[in-house]
C-alpha cells in the first residue's frame, strides 16, 4: 500500500524534509562565514569574497544550461529551470513568469528556503536583503556561465516582495 500514509510518500516526506533541513544549513552556514568576515574585512569587503566565490560555483552549475542559451532555446532554459528545482518544485516554487519572447524570459520563484531559515534565526529585514543579494551570485554565476545575461526584476529580500524575478537575455550576437 503506498496511500498517504503509504512507506514511500512517508520516504519522499522524509527526504523532502531533510532536503529542506540542508538548504537551511546551506543559508546558517552562509550567515556564520559572512560574520566572521565581516568581523575581519568588513561589510565591503566581506560581501565581495562571498559573492565571487558563491559565483564560481554557480559557474559550474550553468553548464547545464549551456547548450540551450547557445541555441537561444529560452524555451528550454526555462524548462531546465523549472525541472532542475529541487524537491520538485518545493522549496523555491519555479515557473516561467513571462514566455521568451525576443531574446528574453522571465523566471520566477515564490519561496526560498534560505530567507525562511535566516528570518527563522531572528535576522533582520536588512540582513536578510543582504544575505539574499550575495547568495544571489550563485543565479548570476549559472546565467552568465551559460552565456545569458541575468537582471533580477525583484527579490523576496525587498520590502513588500513575495518573490524572485530573473529576466534572462540572449546575449548580442545570440538572439535568435
Amino acid at each position: 500500500m503506498n496511500g498517504p500514509e503509504g512507506p514511500v510518500d512517508a520516504a519522499l516526506a522524509r527526504s523532502r524534509a531533510e532536503t529542506r533541513a540542508a538548504f537551511a544549513n546551506r543559508a546558517l552556514m552562509y550567515a556564520a562565514i559572512f560574520d566572521e568576515l565581516e568581523a575581519e574585512l568588513g561589510t565591503e569587503r566581506a560581501t565581495a569574497l562571498m559573492k565571487r566565490a558563491i559565483y564560481r560555483r554557480g559557474l559550474d552549475i550553468g553548464r547545464k544550461y549551456r547548450a540551450a542559451a547557445e541555441a537561444g532555446d529560452l524555451d528550454e532554459v526555462g524548462r531546465l529551470f523549472v525541472e532542475g528545482s529541487p524537491c520538485e518544485g518545493a522549496l523555491f516554487e519555479p515557473a516561467v513568469d513571462e514566455a521568451p519572447e525576443r531574446g528574453r524570459v522571465v523566471l520566477r520563484m515564490t519561496a526560498c528556503p534560505l530567507a525562511d531559515a535566516w528570518r527563522e534565526a531572528g535576522l533582520g529585514s536588512e540582513r536578510v536583503d543582504l544575505l539574499c543579494e550575495i547568495a544571489a551570485a550563485v543565479d548570476e554565476g549559472t546565467f552568465e556561465g551559460a552565456g545569458l545575461d541575468l537582471r533580477f526584476l525583484d527579490r523576496q529580500a525587498c520590502s513588500g516582495s513575495d518573490r524572485c524575478l530573473l529576466e534572462l537575455r540572449l546575449r548580442e550576437g545570440e538572439r535568435t
